[in-house]
């Protein structure tokens, strides 16, 4: 071979050598970019696993303080939404109101596990209110003008003040909570904060007032449960005596509150000039019957003007399925309407009203209509049925416990509306699912040309076993996040980490 043929050989080996070289060093490079991209991936998906299971454990502790301050509802019959009417309030403001703790969040707190429920029943109407409501927290102890502004209340730091414009309304605790004694030792048994700040806001930013004059005279049974349900709708109830006031020309509604005794002849001429109203009418009388026997001619006579006949007796239930009490024909009978009027506003789900120790009317005007009955078999019960009376021959049916009459001309109409019993507007008014309040209210904002859109205050009451039972869920709900969730996670990003290095 030649030098040059051995030349050009050499030159032909360094070339492939050089060539492997950089193949080489190519394909080394190539290892380590590969190398070096699984562990940025395997870096990163650690990094998001952590991330994670911080945010998660983040998200988890705040749910759980928001179930322990009753923020969200795990409950199955909803104890803890604040309800449609509490909504309806905050959506539809249009003034200005204020909250006001009368202490710091946290003191006012710890003064007991219900108040956290009250402070967060504030939130909520805040929340929904359309930047209208505003919920603030000042110590009483360390801002003292806030007495000298407030000259006419005694304050406490356990008040809450809520206010709109110049119109305002202190919340006592026993207010907005129920007490209960254990020997000497006084304790929160149960909150109402909810309905309490309803009423409060509603009579601080009404401009309706309605006026409603009751009469006391001769009558034994007590009315405070009408009167604070009133209240908390803007209606100013008026005690007045029939016998010596006159009724005042400004007063469209007068409720005779269940007189034990028989009015006199000037009183019956009072109610029926009250009732014609000088030929204009549009003016109203509640008659509530007293639930014993009486001697009243001059009150019967006037019922029987308006189209109804006092039944001598108490009504009566034999059906079962209406006896709210068991065996008990004559207490907590769920009635049945019998009068579309006043019942425009409700719905399938709601209850009737519920009656307890009612008198009876039988119908005989043709300006009169039953408006509440009891079912085709109940009856009335005469005063002086003896122990061996029969059921059956008194269970003539539909019996009417509330009735309307009218009289009147072209200018207007006047109503006569009979309660068979003190307690449907008493102390049934607070009966928690039927709609005695409802009823009332329909009645009440209809009589008196009342436009304002009236809200029917639930009385929603919670209680301990309520508080206990959400901590429970909530403790449930973050057991399964730490000890199911997170680990899933964790192992679902581990496995996605694997398959990722398997493919490459």
């Amino acid at each position: 071979m030649s030098d040059k043929n051995i030349k050009q050989a050499d030159e032909k080996e360094n070339i492939t050598k050089k060539a492997d070289s950089n193949k080489n060093k190519s394909a080394k490079r190539f290892s380590m970019t590969r190398k070096l991209k699984r562990r940025i991936i395997s870096l990163a998906g650690i990094c998001l696993v952590i991330i994670a299971a911080v945010l998660i454990n983040v998200i988890s502790g705040v749910l759980t303080d928001r179930f322990s301050v009753l923020t969200a509802d795990i409950t199955s019959n909803g104890s803890f939404n604040i309800s449609e009417d509490t909504l309806k309030i905050a959506q539809t403001l249009k003034k200005k109101v204020s909250i006001t703790f009368l202490t710091d969040k946290t003191d006012y707190e710890a003064y007991d596990t219900y108040c956290k429920q009250a402070t967060n029943i504030a939130d909520q109407l805040k929340k929904n209110s359309n930047g209208l409501l505003t919920v603030e927290y000042t110590d009483l102890l360390k801002n003292p003008n806030i007495e000298n502004e407030y000259q006419d209340e005694t304050l406490a730091r356990t008040d809450v003040i809520i206010k709109c414009g110049d119109k305002y309304n202190v919340l006592k605790v026993e207010d907005m909570f129920n007490f209960d004694t254990y020997g000497e030792y006084q304790y929160i048994s149960s909150s109402k904060a909810e309905s309490a700040f309803d009423s409060a806001i509603l009579k601080v930013t009404s401009d309706v007032e309605t006026k409603i004059a009751i009469l006391t005279d001769k009558s034994e049974d007590n009315y405070s449960t009408l009167e604070t349900v009133l209240a908390s709708n803007n209606y100013v109830l008026s005690p007045m005596s029939i016998e010596s006031d006159e009724i005042p020309d400004s007063v469209d509604t007068v409720i005779a509150w269940a007189p034990t005794e028989d009015y006199s002849d000037k009183a019956i001429k009072k109610l029926e000039k009250f009732l014609e109203n000088d030929g204009k009418y549009n003016k109203n009388l509640i008659f509530v019957a007293y639930r014993y026997e009486i001697e009243c001619p001059k009150i019967t006579a006037l019922l029987a003007k308006y189209g109804m006949k006092l039944e001598d007796g108490l009504a009566f239930e034999t059906d079962s399925s209406r006896m709210m009490s068991q065996n008990d024909s004559y207490r907590n009978i769920a009635a049945v309407f019998d009068s579309d009027q006043y019942i425009s506003n409700y719905t399938d789900e709601d209850l009737p009203v519920l009656v307890s120790m009612s008198r009876a009317v039988s119908i005989t005007g043709d300006n009169t209509e039953p408006l509440v009955q009891f079912s085709s078999q109940s009856g009335v019960c005469p005063y002086s049925a003896g122990e061996d009376w029969n059921w059956e021959d008194y269970a003539t049916g539909n019996t009417t416990v509330m009735a309307q009459g009218l009289s009147g001309s072209d200018d207007g109409v006047s109503r006569l509306i009979f309660v068979g019993s003190t307690q449907m507007m008493n102390d049934q008014l607070t009966e928690t699912g039927f709609t005695n309040r409802k009823y009332l209210f329909n009645i009440l904002n209809e009589l008196s040309h009342r436009e304002d859109d009236a809200v029917y205050l639930e009385n929603k009451v919670i209680t301990e076993y309520d508080l206990s039972s959400v901590s429970t869920q909530a403790t449930t709900v973050t057991g399964i996040i730490i000890y199911a969730v997170i680990p899933v996670l964790i192992l679902g990003a581990g496995l996605c980490v694997f398959i990722v290095r398997r493919r490459k």
